[in-house]
């Protein structure tokens, strides 16, 4: 029995291999930690564009929530602010 039966030899490759599956590892790692971080779902902030007050002024306007002169004074009052 040679040392390579106990353990004791290595082949030249070995380092090689193991090297690059360790590389392989940490390259998937990465990927999968930068597609969590741009997911959507995670860190994006919400596709729902935040509405201005003349807007939703706007709109209360066109649903008749509001007269043309509650309207014409909120904006007014809007454009002071």
């Amino acid at each position: 029995m040679g040392p390579w039966m106990m353990g004791w030899y290595q082949s030249p490759y070995m380092g090689f291999w193991t090297s690059l599956i360790w590389l392989i590892i940490v390259i998937v790692v990465a990927y999968l930690i930068y597609r969590l971080i741009k997911s959507e779902k995670i860190l994006a902030p919400s596709k729902i564009p935040s509405k201005s007050a003349e807007d939703i002024l706007a709109e209360r306007y066109t649903k008749g929530e509001l007269t043309r002169e509650q309207y014409m004074q909120m904006k007014e009052d809007l454009k002071k602010v």
